[in-house]
């Protein structure tokens, strides 16, 4: 009874071994091959050079089974590992999991059985799913890349915009509405921290001739040399605009009105030296009037200070043009 079952065992062992896909073999020291199923066979005799394990493996595959077989020979408990397995020198590798064990002194059973690799129809699923993946990232990175570039653009147009609400083009001094703005803020702060605040009103006398007799061109460019001179001879904490036309405002924090004086008999000066070329046998010169007035902290706002300014300047066209008079109260 006993014989029968074990002799069924071996029968039904033999026919599993040389029926199975799985890779399955007797296997000396050195991973030479001593008996294979036909599987293993098939493989070994199309390639007769590959006459051991070792010749089917991969290099990182080799470490893995050399340190497999060292385990089994030190007598330790051994779990599968994948080894990657070469049926050609040309074929691709296939992941095979792998159990090695000690028969009987100097040989070993090996067993490998093919790790299922996903259908044809997963496969291609997979790989299409990749690949739109991939495609969606690009498109992504690029999209991302167009919104930052945009975005700078928008940045810069909308600090443009805002510079050319800020700025008169012409002399690219401050425009009437930006320094109004500015001297509201410097007469509160007078108000608030009892400092001192001056204002220079400022005007090109005949300018008008200016235009007249040699063009607006010409005029233009006397307007813009004139504005540079004064932005240049200003203070930083100093501001100064094109209040109109002609007109030039100058707001002088901390500045009392003898200081203002000082410097508005300067600008007087120095535009007064400044030559026009009409062409290259005509030049001019051109000069200013200057109305000086300081904040008096308890009586004037903005546009009383302004218009103190303004009634300096015109005292000072009917004393002649060309110099500087000081706001009277």
């Amino acid at each position: 009874m006993y014989e029968s079952v074990e002799r069924l065992i071996m029968v039904g062992a033999r026919l599993l071994i040389e029926q199975t896909s799985a890779l399955v073999a007797l296997l000396d020291e050195q991973g030479g091959v001593m008996e294979a199923n036909p599987r293993l066979r098939q493989i070994l005799a199309a390639h007769p050079e590959m006459n051991t394990i070792l010749a089917l493996l991969e290099p990182n595959s080799r470490r893995r089974f050399h340190m497999l077989l060292a385990t089994v020979q030190s007598g330790h408990p051994t779990e599968p590992v994948t080894l990657n397995v070469s049926v050609s020198p040309t074929a691709i590798p296939q992941s095979y999991r792998t159990i090695l064990a000690l028969v009987e002194p100097g040989t070993y059973i090996f067993l490998a059985e093919l790790i299922a690799p996903l259908d044809q129809h997963a496969a291609e699923e997979y790989i299409q799913i990749t690949s739109q993946l991939a495609t969606t990232t690009r498109s992504l990175q690029k999209t991302s890349h167009e919104l930052a570039k945009k975005q700078h653009e928008l940045e810069e147009a909308l600090a443009n915009s805002e510079q050319m609400a800020r700025i008169d083009d012409l002399t690219g001094l401050l425009n009437r509405r930006s320094i109004m703005l500015i001297l509201r803020n410097e007469v509160d702060r007078v108000r608030r921290y009892q400092s001192q605040v001056s204002v220079l009103m400022i005007d090109i006398d005949h300018f008008k001739q200016v235009n007249d007799r040699y063009g607006h061109l010409m005029g233009d460019q006397v307007l813009r040399e004139c504005a540079g001179l004064l932005r240049r001879s200003i203070r930083a904490i100093d501001h100064l605009g094109r209040y109109g036309g002609e007109e030039f405002l100058c707001i002088l924090p901390m500045t009392s009105e003898g200081a203002a004086v000082d410097l508005a008999e300067r600008l007087n000066r120095d535009i007064s030296h400044l030559r026009f070329f009409a062409n290259e046998l005509v030049s001019f010169h051109v000069t200013i009037s200057v109305g000086v007035a300081e904040m008096r902290k308890h009586q004037d706002s903005p546009d009383r200070l302004l218009a103190r300014a303004d009634a300096a300047l015109y005292q000072a066209k009917d004393n002649g043009r060309n110099c500087v008079m000081i706001a009277r109260d």
